[in-house]
């Protein structure tokens, strides 16, 4: 089972990024499940999702409830408290726009740095932050591959009715999905 925690402040999209993924876990056939979390005060207030899918078709998720992730995406440094649910080898993508570079981790997790908003900017598509980091998450974990997560990715928002956002989206996963080794 793979377990991903986005997290961040409300209107950093970081409840889409997690339902991205687990949109191309269930295309790519695997059992996922996506479990919002968000303050009173959507915007801006303290917002995360929890993202599980089975390795295997076969493998059944039961629960959406946080346990030991295998990455912690960052948006911010509130963000990093979830580090406490992920596993002592976890990868941490940290958007370097709003977390400062000598951030202290625990040891034994590896850190992946974007700068989001630099690279949203880029993308011209200043709110697609979040989809600069699934891009990055993408590439660097090797997950799924790259041709199939854009196609995912563009089939998720037309089939929401954002299809005028679609390209502008993709273009915010490119860059994050180029910006890694």
């Amino acid at each position: 089972m793979k377990e991903i925690i986005f997290a961040g402040f409300g209107g950093q999209g970081v409840l889409t990024g997690g339902l991205v993924i687990a949109e191309m876990a269930t295309k790519s056939g695997l059992s996922a499940v996506w479990m919002p979390a968000y303050g009173p005060t959507m915007r801006g207030g303290k917002a995360n999702c929890v993202v599980k899918y089975g390795e295997m078709p076969e493998e059944k998720i039961g629960s959406p409830v946080m346990e030991y992730a295998d990455v912690l995406v960052a948006m911010n440094v509130p963000a990093l408290d979830y580090l406490e649910f992920c596993k002592p080898d976890c990868t941490v993508f940290a958007n370097a726009h709003n977390v400062p570079e000598d951030q202290q981790y625990p040891a034994g997790v590896k850190v992946v740095r974007l700068d989001c908003a630099e690279l949203a900017e880029k993308a011209e598509n200043p709110k697609g932050q979040s989809l600069v980091m699934v891009g990055a998450i993408i590439k660097h974990l090797g997950w799924f591959d790259g041709a199939f997560a854009r196609d995912s990715l563009m089939d998720f928002f037309v089939h929401k009715g954002k299809e005028k956002f679609a390209q502008a989206n993709v273009r915010a996963f490119d860059v994050g999905y180029e910006e890694v080794k």
